[in-house]
């Protein structure tokens, strides 16, 4: 049986990546801040943010020290939002529990926010030379393959058995473990793909059950995803004295904890909307109705923008509001700001997107 443990570290240093900022640090808060920018993001994406970040958060006492806004604001693009709010509380809570140190320990590292057992275990061999495998999807897909794992690799059970096999692989000393994690995401990144995987280039390829059964390609196994649901939304974009009303949307779900437009409702539709939705003042809490209903029913609708998020497509209209003056909000909830500020605030992609179009037009 080849071991695979010599047969990866001897792979990683005649082909393993080279160029990526957060490679071959020691220091756990850059590890910890690129395996929290890495989940959910393409690496292309991820490089340039991650400078960005590290240049004005250095360390993990600059960023505990910052505000939710700022960090939200500077985490605008990279989607899936609950990764910032947890990256800010994890902050707190190592600067205030833990003097600014992270745990040396992967089973302490797991209890702190945000932090699930293959980033503590990242951290942890890459930084402290801990004896513990990750399990990202690439090591899933590379593991389930090489050892012939045909069941849905997300069924907590699979899962469970593969923290096992992966933890037997790892190499016996404690000085490898750095390029040997490495090596783990280097290798299901650039060899064992999930499409066009290069097995004749693999130097795994006489070991690898799922290559001796011709099952490369349906290993390991694809759950299809449910259809898209489509829903529509109408959005407010509310103007006075050169400032824009924003809402802070609620800290769980779509956008958690950005400021947007303030927003109806989003209803479910079967198909690509062709009609506005038919929507009064009312339905926008929070608003004064008797300030809005008359420049609410003369303002202008645009025509629908569409977003793709994971589990479904919005179709949003905006409806532009002139006022003469601003009138006073619930600060928790709303901000005026001005137009030229707008770059500053932690907004939705696509929200940020029109603002810039409508301040070029």
């Amino acid at each position: 049986m080849i071991d695979f443990s010599t047969t990866l570290l001897q792979w990683h240093k005649l082909h393993g990546r080279t160029g990526l900022p957060w490679q071959n640090q020691k220091d756990p808060y850059k590890v910890w801040l690129s395996e929290i920018m890495l989940q959910q993001t393409q690496v292309a994406t991820v490089k340039e943010r991650y400078l960005e970040f590290i240049n004005i958060f250095p360390t993990v006492q600059d960023l505990a020290r910052a505000s939710q806004d700022q960090v939200m604001a500077l985490w605008a693009g990279l989607g899936y939002y609950t990764r910032a709010r947890n990256l800010h509380a994890c902050a707190k809570l190592i600067e205030e529990k833990f003097a600014g140190q992270f745990p040396a320990s992967s089973d302490i590292l797991v209890t702190l926010p945000g932090i699930g057992m293959s980033t503590a275990a990242a951290i942890a061999s890459f930084c402290f030379g801990e004896r513990v495998s990750i399990l990202d999807a690439n090591v899933k897909r590379l593991l389930a393959r090489f050892l012939g794992i045909e069941d849905d690799v997300k069924k907590v059970s699979v899962h469970q058995d593969l923290w096992k096999k992966a933890q037997t692989l790892v190499p016996q000393t404690t000085e490898d473990m750095p390029a040997y994690t490495q090596a783990l995401m280097d290798f299901g990144a650039t060899v064992c793909t999930p499409k066009s995987p290069k097995c004749s280039n693999c130097v795994f390829q006489s070991s690898c059950e799922a290559f001796a059964q011709s099952k490369v390609s349906t290993i390991p196994l694809q759950v299809k995803k449910a259809k898209n649901k489509i829903v529509q939304s109408e959005m407010l974009f509310i103007l006075a004295n050169h400032q824009a009303l924003f809402e802070l949307r609620q800290a769980k779900g779509i956008w958690g904890g950005l400021w947007s437009l303030p927003e109806s409702s989003w209803v479910d539709a079967i198909k690509v909307p062709s009609e506005p939705l038919q929507l009064a003042i009312n339905d926008f809490l929070g608003l004064p109705s008797d300030v809005l209903e008359l420049p609410y029913k003369t303002a202008k609708l645009l025509a629908p923008r569409k977003h793709v998020f994971t589990h479904r497509t919005l179709y949003f209209q905006i409806r532009i509001i002139h006022l003469t003056e601003k009138f006073d909000v619930n600060t928790n909830q709303y901000q005026w700001a001005n137009l030229s500020d707008c770059e500053h605030i932690g907004l939705p992609t696509p929200i940020r997107q029109w603002v810039n179009d409508y301040l070029r037009s």
